[in-house]
């Protein structure tokens, strides 16, 4: 009979929502990582909300812990939320802290640059961004991205053409919402760039119902490339953010830490744009 003294180690795992397939990937896959090396993952939802991912990790450290990794949407790290004896990993944000955590990340200013030089190549000059929410406002590396891509060609960027959600309701519902106020206010728009795969779900809907369609009238581009996009008609073009390699190599820099080794500051996990119908 087993006891306690028996028990797998526990590393926990905080992200932003699972309702997201890129967020739920992440959580899976690193789940399955740890569990191969003899780890229990403790995976749980911040839903966006700050405090609650605060809390989280406070209730992770009294649950005993012996590391975390953690999408996290505040801004900065605040002090003494956390041991700094506590081996800590951000995956894909890096919130501002005293003290040096590693993080493992995408590029998201040069993949959103490559997303928008493409569409520009593509004719295209009105170009909608929905870069995604944010527990704790900040400067999207999204949005530094999508406006070099633009000042490159001498497309001055208009504020207007950067919808940022709320993070009150689902994905596609808001971006559905902020894509309807934006055509009805007549601002012309050839293409448009999503967070997430659900959220271009959303933006298919709120184009079909005033007559426009994709690629046709707008093109689409979407963050993920989860199964959904292959599902879509058309087919969307989707940037990769290889969640798998994400969380490889976010679970092999914890269990770095947890025997004392230095690791690197930033890992950069490449991200490919997957060409398809809707941006035809």
């Amino acid at each position: 009979m087993k006891t306690l003294s028996d028990a797998r180690p526990l590393v926990g795992i905080v992200v932003p929502t699972v309702d997201n397939a890129f967020f739920s990937n992440l959580a899976d896959h690193a789940e399955r990582y740890l569990y191969e090396k003899g780890y229990t993952a403790l995976i749980l939802s911040s839903a966006n909300n700050a405090e609650k991912e605060k809390n989280h990790l406070r209730s992770l450290h009294a649950a005993g812990v012996v590391g975390i990794l953690c999408v996290s949407g505040l801004s900065a790290m605040p002090e003494n939320l956390l041991p700094e004896d506590l081996p800590l990993v951000w995956v894909d944000r890096h919130p501002q802290s005293q003290r040096d955590i590693p993080c493992v990340a995408n590029d998201d200013r040069a993949a959103m640059a490559e997303a928008t030089e493409y569409l520009i190549q593509k004719g295209c000059r009105n170009i909608l961004l929905l870069p995604g929410y944010l527990a704790e406002m900040r400067t999207s590396p999204r949005v530094v991205g999508y406006e070099e891509a633009l000042k490159k060609h001498g497309i001055i960027p208009n504020p207007a053409y950067i919808l940022n959600r709320a993070g009150r309701k689902p994905s596609e519902t808001e971006t559905g919402e902020l894509v309807r106020s934006i055509l009805a206010q007549g601002l012309p728009v050839d293409a448009i760039i999503t967070s997430s795969d659900r959220a271009a779900f959303g933006v298919m809907a709120a184009l079909h119902e005033v007559g426009l369609y994709v690629p046709e009238d707008v093109k689409l581009i979407s963050f993920d490339n989860s199964p959904y996009s292959t599902m879509a008609s058309p087919a969307i073009t989707a940037l990769d953010r290889r969640p798998q390699e994400l969380a490889a190599s976010a679970c092999a820099h914890l269990l770095s830490l947890l025997r004392e080794e230095t690791v690197p500051a930033l890992t950069i996990t490449p991200v490919s744009l997957i060409k398809r119908d809707s941006t035809r």
